[in-house]
């Protein structure tokens, strides 16, 4: 038989291995092209080659023909890019053969394979742990038991290229293979060779006249020589990303002094390799070993400047505006140009003038910079009110006057039109229902698209702690032909019901081991429910709570508790003198709602929480070893409370902004039945803030008063005894505050009625499991009688009669550091505390130096 070929090729996207070969092979039998002038020829057999994974009928239905086609109406091209399109293939060839009354079409396929691992090779110095939580973070990551992406390995192959450009590495190189591991099935590997840091010792710059060099190299904040030091910043290696905010910050200085036309060039940038002989040999086992060779690479940086001329500020003034008075707008450029100038009114708000310069006066320079500034923060302030589309166009003048070219500015402002909500829709909510993320919301469907309110509502749906927005972008759509707008809110789900066989540590109580049902999103509805049983050789508790945040879909919420245990206050833990034992019983219930209820659409108010609650105690001690912990029968605590709160904290258990105010007040008067009345007051302040998303600086600041409103003593578990990883750090619970004598004079912490604490932290995140902490902390608690701050002259004797004397701090003070890391077992983290004693009590016979381990947070 005879037979005459055609074949062409389609250029198709580049992998792993080149560029795919995409052929198409028709063989015609004793005739020529245009088959239109032939008989019809059908395809009578269609045969499918290479499957493995698919069957021959499903790759068949992929391309589109099927038995009886003419040949003469089938496009192959548009078969082959159905096939292709389908992303299961590596390979396509489509073959015509003779058969009985038409024609045999082979479709021979080369299936893409099975990813069965994905594995992270070397990168040592970028890390793979970092790596793997930035892929997780951008959503790239590839689930396992998947067919191959090429499109979506290159995506993470991109991300893994400028995560080590942004620490520094100038020509990283990632290498993606797949490995087999059986028939169909392969390890997709990213083998990543970072190559090396260049080091910046020097930076020039050519046509600069106004500045110095040396004031250049100043207004530079990322980009520094490098010195000693270089290693705490690392700002002397050369990232393009630094680089390139720090060529703005020059324009930026220039802008100031009014040069606008100031032309900053690219650099010229130099590399000398001086790695050493020996060195490169090192490195040849480095990279034998998967790790990351080390060089020597020292850059010089060259930076062309044009200056141009020197310009000064005349007229300012906005044209269309009618949203806000006329005076806003210049007072807007006014304190732009006051924070960009003085740090000290910057501070302390001094109201600047909007008078323009008198004639005759020390002329102004124009700065270019304040404009933009001016117009960023007046959009931002229309946005505010929901004109997303408000447009501002800069006009220029130039004019001489009196031999000075001054610049007069006009805005030129477009409002647009107010826009409102049409539609809300959430995205990543497997488990969650939408009213519940709807109503955590500021913003609803059909208000004014307020912009400062959606970032409100997104801090609102982050403080439910189980739908995790921060990671995700929200999309925020135009409606065609209409002032509205449709909004995604995505994110996932951070928290589901969980059974946890669960242990802990704590330096009070040490080792416990229990079970737990718990969920902060019962059903998808929000609710809160916790069953638990704790014990261990110290404690020993059993509770059972639960929490309705919307009671009947109002908007108030309904909380009660119930449990019962035990606390052993060892001595080999708090003290021969402190030591007891405590039984106690409670229940207690609350509500509570938002105060957006009565003042809607005030932020405050909506993250602003008022509630009140009964609590019911029954508690007894046995076995105390000291006076002032000694035996006590049944004692009943009945008490109401109210509370007021304020909180912008983003996360319970891992917060990087935000402020939280507290008020609260309890009282067990006799009216309740309490067996000693009391009223207690609590004030509570903690602050976080962050810097370049690994810096976290927080402070906690809490002080409590308890007023005695019987004739007898307060019983010692209503007092207030600071101490342990929950208060100061270091100091044992209970081991803080007054100190009395008991019979033989032996002295002995027994806490006080006021009490107040100070913690500052500052946390560095390793990685979003990891973060490192660095502590300060400070508190006391001083007795009923006793000023705060005060230094009382207490003498003692120790346990050899010696008489001691000396003068109680006014804050007892500790420091250290923490490790804490997260674990998919539980949201709270788990601790390594290191901390170290600075003012311990004469008789503290612990020492200075303390470790502990244990799971949460200090505030």
């Amino acid at each position: 038989m005879t037979q005459r070929n055609m074949e062409w090729n389609r250029v198709q996207p580049r992998w792993w291995r080149g560029v795919l070969p995409l052929t198409l092979v028709a063989l015609v039998a004793g005739f020529s092209l245009p088959l239109a002038a032939q008989d019809i020829e059908p395809i009578v057999k269609i045969e499918v080659v290479g499957a493995q994974k698919q069957t021959a009928e499903t790759v068949i239905f992929k391309s589109g023909v099927k038995v009886g086609d003419d040949l003469r109406n089938v496009d192959f091209s548009s078969v082959m890019g159905k096939l292709w399109a389908s992303g299961s293939f590596d390979d396509i060839k489509l073959e015509l053969e003779d058969a009985p009354g038409g024609k045999k079409l082979v479709i021979r396929i080369k299936e893409r394979p099975l990813i069965k691992e994905i594995d992270y090779r070397g990168g040592t110095e970028v890390g793979i742990t970092n790596i793997k939580d930035k892929v997780k973070e951008k959503k790239l990551a590839i689930n396992p038991d998947t067919v191959y992406d090429p499109e979506a390995a290159r995506k993470i192959k991109d991300l893994i290229v400028d995560q080590a450009g942004e620490k520094g590495f100038r020509n990283p190189v990632v290498d993606i293979t797949l490995e087999p591991m059986g028939p169909g099935v392969a390890r997709l590997v990213f083998d990543v060779k970072e190559g090396g840091k260049a080091k910046i010792y020097r930076v020039e710059f050519r046509g600069n006249k106004v500045f110095s060099s040396a004031q250049l190299r100043s207004v530079m904040k990322k980009t520094r020589k490098h010195w000693m030091f270089s290693w705490l910043t690392t700002h002397d290696l050369l990232v393009d990303k630094n680089l390139n905010e720090d060529l703005e910050n020059l324009k930026k200085a220039y802008w100031k002094l009014g040069y606008k036309d100031v032309f900053v060039g690219k650099p010229v940038i130099e590399v000398e390799d001086r790695t050493t002989a020996k060195q490169k040999k090192k490195n040849e086992k480095r990279v034998r070993e998967a790790k990351s060779p080390k060089y020597d690479l020292r850059a010089t940086l060259s930076i062309p400047i044009l200056e141009g001329q020197q310009f000064f500020e005349g007229t300012f003034k906005t044209e269309g505006g009618k949203l806000f008075r006329e005076t806003y707008y210049p007072m807007k450029y006014a304190e732009v140009k006051r924070d960009n100038h003085s740090f000290l009114k910057k501070f302390f708000n001094i109201r600047p003038s909007v008078e323009t310069p008198k004639p005759g006066a020390k002329p102004v320079p124009f700065d270019l910079d304040a404009v933009n500034q001016t117009v960023d923060k007046i959009k931002e302030a229309y946005s505010n009110q929901a004109y997303i589309m408000f447009r501002a166009e800069k006009k220029f003048d130039i004019r001489e006057e009196d031999g000075v070219k001054k610049v007069d500015t006009t805005l030129k402002l477009d409002e647009g039109e107010q826009y409102t909500v049409r539609r809300i829709e959430f995205e990543g909510n497997l488990t969650t229902k939408d009213k519940v993320l709807r109503r955590s919301m500021m913003l609803k469907e059909g208000d004014l698209f307020r912009t400062d309110f959606f970032k409100d509502s997104l801090l609102g749906i982050s403080q439910l702690s189980f739908f995790d927005v921060k990671n995700s972008e929200p999309k925020v759509e135009l409606v065609p032909d209409k002032p509205q707008v449709d909004v995604v809110v995505r994110g996932e789900e951070a928290g589901v019901n969980e059974l946890l066989f669960q242990g802990g540590y704590g330096s009070l109580f040490g080792f416990s081991l229990g079970v737990s049902f718990s969920t902060r999103n019962l059903g998808g509805g929000g609710e809160t429910l916790s069953l638990s049983y704790n014990g261990g050789k110290f404690s020993k508790n059993v509770s059972v709570g639960f929490t309705e945040p919307f009671v009947f879909d109002l908007p108030y919420s309904f909380s009660t508790s119930v449990s019962n245990g035990s606390a052993d206050y060892d001595a080999s833990r708090v003290g021969i003198a402190n030591a007891y034992k405590q039984f106690t019983r409670s229940l207690g219930f609350s509500v509570g709602a938002r105060l957006s209820n009565w003042f809607p659409n005030q932020p405050w108010a909506f993250f602003t929480t008022y509630s009140t609650g009964y609590s019911f105690r029954l508690i007894r001690i046995e076995g105390g070893r000291n006076y002032y912990f000694r035996d006590l029968s049944n004692q009943l605590t009945s008490t109401f409370s109210q509370s007021l709160s304020y909180s912008t904290v983003n996360h319970q258990f891992k917060p990087t902004q935000g402020t939280r105010v507290g008020f609260g007040l309890e009282y067990g008067g006799w009216q309740f039945g309490g067996d000693k009345p009391f009223l207690r007051a609590t004030w509570d302040f903690a602050k976080f803030a962050n810097v370049a998303d690994r810096h976290i600086f927080a402070v906690n600041l809490s002080y409590g008063y308890l007023q005695n409103m019987s004739r007898e003593e307060l019983p010692l578990y209503d007092l207030y005894r600071p101490g342990g990883e929950n208060s100061i750090r270091g100091y044992r619970y209970g081991q803080v505050g007054s100190v009395l004598l008991d019979n033989n004079g032996y002295p002995v912490v027994v806490g006080g009625n006021k009490q107040f604490i100070a913690n500052l932290e500052y946390q560095f995140k390793i990685a979003d499991q990891f973060r490192l902490v660095a502590f300060y902390d400070a508190g006391n608690a001083w007795g009923s009688g006793t000023k705060i701050f005060s230094r009382d002259v207490v003498t003692y004797k120790d346990f050899s009669n010696n008489d001691y004397s000396y003068k109680n701090p006014s804050l007892v003070r500790s420091m250290g550091l923490e490790f804490r890391f997260f674990l998919p077992i539980s949201p709270a983290p788990l601790r390594l505390i290191w901390s170290r004693k600075l003012n311990p009590y004469p008789f503290d016979t612990d020492g200075r130096n303390d470790f502990q381990f244990s799971i949460g947070t200090t505030f």
